[in-house]
């Protein structure tokens, strides 16, 4: 996980050295610890070192290491998981299932088919109510600790990686290998998308990039 950072900010350094610049040190463990009390579930040891490495953005930029999405620093990660709670109670029953009736796993049976979940951490953000983040709940063919979208606009959810550890290194795999569109942006500052495919949200190319997971699995023969 460590070797994975580094090459992350090695790049980072020579293509976005302001997204560099504003990555904050680690969190403190004690930190770490209150949000997993809070949660009430275990997190896996690769969302723990992720935030033992950095504590999030200091917030100077606009754009993130994660396509664009922003590294939430744990603080913000608590406030917005404390707000979904806060969602998930002011529902009334027939609105959480009518909301819930609307959302989809791409691979059936992999992630819940909720609008949020309790025990789902986010780690980045869009500023539009969107996340990846840490699913410590998994549907039946699942794994607890995988990565997921979910938010506001996230009714269906993907699978992005098995793992935090497993996202890192798939990020810098695409990054390493070019697959990254770096855009001036109105405001002066610069944004950071996947050049295949041409998309300006991570989150729109997660639907093609792991649209596989939609697919019917093979019976065989």
């Amino acid at each position: 996980m460590q070797s994975t950072m580094e090459r992350l900010e090695k790049w980072l350094q020579a293509n976005l050295a302001e997204v560099h610049a504003d990555l904050a040190p680690g969190c403190p463990e004690a930190a770490i610890s209150a949000f997993e009390h809070q949660v009430g579930r275990a997190f896996p040891e690769s969302l723990k070192m992720l935030y033992r490495l950095h504590d999030g953005q200091h917030g100077a930029v606009n754009t993130g290491p994660f396509f664009g999405l922003t590294f939430l620093p744990l603080a913000d990660a608590r406030k917005h998981w404390a707000s979904w709670q806060e969602t998930l109670e002011g529902f009334a029953a027939d609105d959480l299932s009518a909301a819930n009736d609307l959302c989809s796993s791409a691979t059936p049976g992999a992630v819940k088919t909720e609008y949020a979940n309790r025990y789902w951490v986010p780690f980045a953000y869009d500023y539009g109510g969107n996340h990846l983040g840490v699913d410590l709940d998994p549907a039946e063919r699942g794994t607890a600790g995988q990565v997921i979208n979910f938010g506001r606009d996230e009714e269906e959810k993907f699978v992005v990686a098995n793992s935090v550890s497993s996202f890192l290194e798939w990020l810098v795999d695409q990054l390493e290998a070019g697959n990254a569109a770096i855009r001036e942006e109105d405001d002066g500052g610069r944004s950071l998308n996947t050049r295949e495919p041409e998309k300006f949200h991570f989150l729109d190319s997660v639907r093609v990039m792991f649209a596989s997971q939609t697919l019917p699995a093979s019976t065989g023969e």
